[in-house]
């Protein structure tokens, strides 16, 4: 039998289309309405109110070049886990890391009045899965065809680096990390054998690279004696 026809993938990126298109037609009074009722606001949902917000912020994008991107990163991850894992899991996965990263987003900022929207932290859980089960599979996530753990390599770098630096700006970079290991956590729960060997991929990908990069002179190398 050949792989499942990813149709939740394609059904949920049709409902983001028709969203962002139903909210580009509005007018924008009535359009801000809507984005302050079901965006995710930290110190909203923390006072009781909006209690929805933790689930239907990751149906909302800030425009239509925010809802692009996503959409590229669905279909390169959606489409193969839903092929590999079903209509069910894949969106179980979904919804569950969007609502685990919105909730880990609140109780890092939870003085925060700034919304959040978009389904990034759900589309992380799926790359986790992707490249934890599905390491040597050929994504365009990153809008080139690229093997998925490396595609997970260069995210989880970016991401982590990026938090770890507290890099401001308009992307929520613990939305992503939060989304990453929650996947991570998924991938080991559903085959924890295939999820430690994409691990262990990911982790000679990181060694090959640092080795290449000190050889290259880019880097030094790593201090004697820890």
């Amino acid at each position: 039998m050949g792989e499942r026809r990813p149709l939740f993938t394609y059904a949920l990126l049709l409902l983001l289309v028709f969203i962002q298109l139903y909210l580009s037609i509005l007018p924008l009074d009535e359009a801000l309405r809507l984005y302050e009722a079901y965006s995710l606001t930290p110190v909203r949902l923390l006072r009781g109110l909006n209690p929805d917000s933790i689930v239907t912020y990751m149906f909302l994008h800030g425009g239509w070049l925010h809802l692009a991107l996503n959409a590229v990163a669905l279909l390169g991850a959606g489409g193969i886990v839903e092929g590999e894992l079903g209509a069910l899991r894949c969106a179980a996965i979904y919804l569950s890391s969007g609502i685990v990263s919105g909730l880990v987003h609140v109780l890092l900022n939870p003085r925060s009045d700034v919304p959040l929207v978009g389904a990034s932290g759900a589309i992380f859980g799926l790359i986790a899965v992707l490249f934890l089960l599905t390491p040597f599979k050929i994504t365009y996530v990153l809008f080139i065809p690229l093997p998925a753990f490396l595609v997970g390599v260069i995210l989880s770098a970016a991401e982590f680096s990026s938090l770890w630096l507290g890099v401001e700006g308009f992307v929520a970079h613990d939305v992503h990390v939060a989304g990453l290991i929650y996947g991570s956590l998924c991938a080991f729960l559903i085959d924890s054998k295939r999820a430690l060997k994409g691990l262990l991929v990911a982790v000679a990908t990181v060694i090959l690279l640092y080795l290449l990069a000190w050889r290259l002179g880019l880097l030094p190398p790593l201090p004697h004696g820890l």
